[in-house]
């Protein structure tokens, strides 16, 4: 009997090292699957196609340049702002680990210029080179520059946005999360999802009126 509890512990911790890895991305999940919910409940979205989502994986820029097994869930199509909108999770296999990613990728009627705004720094290791586009911009103010990072091959003048309001947004934003303008498509992504519909449809609507795009959605309040 004296050895029982020794062992009975140490079954318990192995069970605790074995199960940890799992428990974090199953919380990740659920909280996706609720933000999907209240997407589809409260705001009108619907299954979506995988498939929509081809032409923005393909192009290997963050969040998907890296990763292996990588696969998309809750995909959803609705409409914010008067603009369609694709909702879904993104979830990728890294050296053992899962890593996830919340995604709304907007369609706009007319091309924008190529922009990237970055409030957290692309994933990189050892195997996963650092992923740094050409044309670095700073726009002059301290609390922005410090925790955001922006990227454009336009000058100012031909940019999406200027730089004073752009600064702003981002600050007043109601988390970090990085978006890029690439054509008629805006993509926004963060690190372990949105933490809920409202969130997300916050830093959507942050976007559309930093770049006057589409009409106020009622829902969305």
């Amino acid at each position: 009997m004296r050895y029982a509890l020794p062992i009975a512990l140490i079954l318990c911790l192995a069970a605790v090292i074995a199960l940890s890895p799992h428990i974090e991305p199953q919380r990740l999940r659920s909280r996706a699957r609720l933000l999907a919910e209240q997407l589809r409940a409260q705001h009108g979205f619907r299954e979506g196609s995988k498939a929509s989502w081809a032409q923005a994986r393909s192009t290997g820029w963050p969040p998907f340049h890296y990763g292996r097994h990588c696969e998309l869930d809750n995909v959803l199509i609705g409409e914010l702002h008067g603009l369609p909108v694709r909702a879904a999770g993104y979830e990728l296999m890294f050296n053992g680990s899962r890593h996830r990613y919340g995604l709304a990728l907007l369609v706009v009627p007319f091309p924008l210029e190529w922009m990237e705004v970055r409030g957290e720094r692309p994933f990189s290791a050892a195997r996963v080179a650092e992923h740094v586009p050409d044309g670095q911009v700073t726009l002059g103010v301290a609390q922005f520059d410090t925790a955001w990072s922006v990227y454009a091959e336009a000058s100012e003048v031909q940019r999406p946005v200027n730089s004073g309001a752009l600064a702003q947004a981002m600050l007043d934003a109601p988390t970090k999360f990085s978006w890029r303008t690439d054509g008629t498509e805006v993509l926004l992504w963060k690190r372990d999802g949105w933490v809920d519909a409202p969130q997300l449809l916050a830093s959507v609507g942050c976007v559309t009126g930093l770049l006057g795009l589409g009409q106020p959605d009622r829902r969305a309040a």
